[in-house]
């Protein structure tokens, strides 16, 4: 069962369980085991296979509840909550009947024992002490064999469970083992992962909130089994890989994942932990680094601690010899990146003597253990992820010269274990010495790679380039250099489009027209406010009453927003009001948010930059040619045309002649004065021209040079900056600053919210009425 058949997703079931709480024995509880679930559960849907086909089956604890509210979107799964060894034996029992398929998956995690007959046992989430309720693994895999199920000829099962023995549990009472019905039983192909050998633990990482185990699996099925066809051989071999040097001598108790794979016919395989190979002798440069190196025996000490921590696999004990320091360092992943995060912080010359010793040997694993986990937590964190276009666009900007190697794609864009893939790639490139610039360290591909990626990614800008600055100190690269790959790479994101823009709030005001929405504050507003992280989808801020509210309250919500929005992205967004076409009028600029016994106004044109936008037209048809006037219209932007709108421009068909004259413009500045100047502005909007500036309050016709301060002929990308700078010049001297500047800006590649009713109530407010 190397390989499994072609398979299409409607066809693939699944029993996904996650045992993290057991309330009757507290201390046995899993942090951990409903993220590793939820996420094996993911891995089907991306690919495809439809939720009714998932039997999601959880026991959360408090961080496991946390994470379900979290990142569970509605209709993605729908999750049971289970309590007791029946609930998990009627997923198997009555939860297939009915079902039909041709593959199976079943992934688990619990915790688990073996008893003296040897056999696999799952622990409950009832399980105590004194009941160890539990199902035998082997008398699943019998039952799951039964000849009454409909089709699932091919099975795949992983256990993420300890096998440590019933001794270790210093009781009495033995296990209460729990026996499915017998059934006639049919040929199945069978192939079974398990996270332990007998006597073995499975560990659990609970600061990364996984089984240690699971992450391995699961990186490897994000990053190389899209289409949900696992190659089991290869995934095998990727599991002995990794864990295959977990166990030696005077290393912690760990001890590595073994591996039992078995079909119908009953053949099995079994890996045991294997042993270290013998340590070979240290060249005479080896002995000569280290002695030269580690020559302080309080930092030598402290290394060895650190690796202990960080590479437990390295199996060094509290006192390595040189011979044995040797071979971990060049024979253990990380190991060396690991020494050199604590040499670097005390001796930069024995961590560049490290470095250079790594390159010329080819030790395995650039990043630290620590440096590695960081950035996967980053990536885990990110909301929204680069497209795949994008992720390929950095995979060949950080190495131009090699085309061999691309990361695998995913239709629906990257997860963070193809990203990891990239990551594990580029660290074959070691980088090194710059040979137009001696001395100078180059930057290296996995930091370029990674610089790429917070260029494109803005909801994790900040967070990666501080982790590009930590592992580029420790690799000895001088500020320089990466601030020049920094730069490179933001310039390569700004010529990949809108998906890396500033991010942004999008406020839709409508003017509330009843009697009861205006008081003594003046006209009320109905608001709803939108966010944009920088790559371009809308998402509708929480905790909005839709009720109507004065321009105070308007700058209010969008006050919250923007905080929102920046403890994200660590970006100050551009504001972006959505007004209908009649309404452009209203001052929005000068709303002051200020309560009235606060010293100080808010004003929203002075807070933040602000532009206009507008509300779709009312007949489709004429927003249709009105959009596609402005996306031709936007794509010209850079030329410096400008066309100026004045008092005669109102008569007949001026407007309309001067602004179709030049098919190319994407500028129109209305000069006109307040008898015109509405109309002039809307004519210009209605013809699709994307940026349009005027003073809102200049009581007659100004000439061109009137809006000289405000550079109109300059880059539009700079306009809304130019406009906010004004106004708060304004503020400190208006006489010398007369100009009360309003911007329509409708950028062609920031797509609009879609409308909804801002002045009628929704279905669940009639329903409270």
């Amino acid at each position: 069962m190397d390989g499994l058949n072609v398979v299409e997703p409607e066809r693939i079931h699944a029993v996904v369980v996650g045992v993290e709480r057991y309330p009757r024995h507290p201390d046995w509880d899993l942090p951990g085991a409903v993220g590793d679930g939820l996420r094996f559960a993911r891995w089907l849907s991306k690919g495809g296979v439809p939720a009714a086909n998932i039997q999601l089956l959880l026991a959360p604890g408090e961080e496991g509840l946390r994470l379900l509210e979290a990142h569970s979107e509605p209709g993605e799964f729908t999750w049971c909550s289970i309590s007791s060894r029946h609930e998990l034996m009627d997923a198997f029992t009555s939860g297939l009947d009915g079902r039909a398929g041709d593959l199976l998956y079943v992934f688990w995690g619990s915790h688990g024992i073996l008893d003296h007959g040897d056999r696999r046992l799952l622990l409950c989430p009832d399980a105590s002490m004194k009941d160890k309720r539990c199902i035998d693994t082997a008398n699943l895999t019998e039952y799951l064999q039964r000849d009454d199920l409909l089709g699932f000829k091919q099975q795949v099962l992983i256990f993420d469970a300890c096998a440590t023995f019933l001794e270790h549990y210093h009781q009495p009472t033995g296990p209460a083992v729990a026996a499915f019905p017998t059934a006639p039983r049919r040929g199945v192909e069978q192939f079974l992962l398990c996270a332990a050998a007998p006597g073995q633990v499975a560990e659990n990482d609970a600061a990364l909130g996984s089984g240690v185990f699971s992450r391995v699996v699961l990186d490897w099925l994000e990053a190389h089994a899209t289409d949900l066809r696992p190659d089991l051989t290869a995934l095998v071999q990727h599991v002995k890989v990794r864990f295959g040097g977990l166990h030696s001598a005077g290393g912690p108790r760990q001890t590595p994942v073994s591996l039992h794979i078995r079909t119908f016919g009953g053949s099995e395989e079994s890996l045991a932990a294997p042993c270290p190979p013998p340590l070979p002798a240290s060249t005479e440069r080896d002995r000569i680094a280290l002695r030269n190196t580690l020559t302080d025996a309080d930092l030598r000490a402290r290394c060895v601690e650190h690796l202990a921590s960080a590479c437990p696999d390295a199996g060094l004990g509290q006192c390595p010899s040189d011979d044995q320091l040797a071979h971990a360092l060049h024979t253990v992943e990380r190991a060396m990146a690991a020494v050199v995060e604590v040499v670097h912080l005390q001796d930069r010359e024995a961590a560049n003597e490290f470095l250079a010793l790594a390159r010329s040997l080819g030790v395995p694993g650039l990043l630290s253990p620590l440096e590695y986990d960081s950035l996967r937590a980053l990536l885990d964190g990110a909301s929204v992820l680069p497209p795949t276009s994008h992720v390929v666009a950095a995979v060949r900007a950080a190495l131009p010269g090699e085309r061999a190697w691309l990361p695998p794609t995913d239709p629906d864009g990257p997860t963070v274990g193809q990203l990891m893939a990239c990551v594990a790639h580029f660290e074959e490139y070691t980088g090194g010495q710059s040979m137009v610039r001696p001395g100078r360290q180059l930057v290296p591909a996995v930091v370029r790679f990674t610089e790429l990626l917070a260029a494109a990614t803005p909801v994790a800008r900040s967070g990666l380039r501080e982790w590009g600055d930590r592992v580029a100190r420790r690799l000895g690269v001088d500020d320089g250099g990466l601030a020049e790959r920094r730069a490179d790479a933001t310039t390569w994101a700004d010529s990949l489009g809108g998906t890396t823009r500033r991010p942004r709030v999008v406020a839709q005001v409508h003017v509330e027209t009843s009697d009861t929405a205006a008081g003594d504050e003046g006209p009320h507003f109905a608001c709803v406010i939108w966010i944009d992280t920088g790559a371009g989808e809308l998402m509708q801020a929480p905790d909005q009453s839709g009720a109507p509210t004065p321009p105070r309250g308007v700058v209010r919500l969008i006050e919250a927003a923007v905080h929102r929005l920046g403890a994200i992205t660590d970006m100050t967004p551009v504001v972006e009001i959505v007004l209908q076409p009649d309404a452009m009028q209203l001052p929005v600029g000068s709303w002051d948010g200020a309560d009235d016994d606060d010293l100080l106004p808010f004003l929203l044109g002075v807070e933040w930059e602000t532009v206009l936008r507008s509300f779709p037209l009312a007949s489709p048809e004429r927003e249709k040619q009105r959009r596609a006037e402005l996306k031709r219209r936007w794509a010209g932007r850079h030329n410096d045309t400008v066309i100026y709108l004045d008092d005669r421009h109102a008569e007949g068909y001026a407007a309309y002649g001067a602004l179709k004259e030049d098919i190319d413009a994407a500028r129109a500045v209305v000069r006109a004065g307040p008898s015109n100047r509405d109309r002039l502005v809307r004519a210009a909007l209605l013809l699709g021209y994307p940026v349009v500036l005027w003073d809102r309050e200049a009581p007659g016709q100004v000439p061109n040079a009137h809006f000289d301060p405000l550079s109109p002929q300059a880059p539009v990308d700079g306009l809304p900056w130019r406009v906010r700078d004004y106004r708060a010049r304004a503020c400190r001297d208006g006489a010398a600053h007369p100009v009360r500047p309003a911007v329509l800006l409708e950028d062609a590649d920031r797509p609009l919210p879609p409308v909804l009713s801002l002045t009628e109530p929704s279905a669940s407010d009639e329903a409270s009425s």
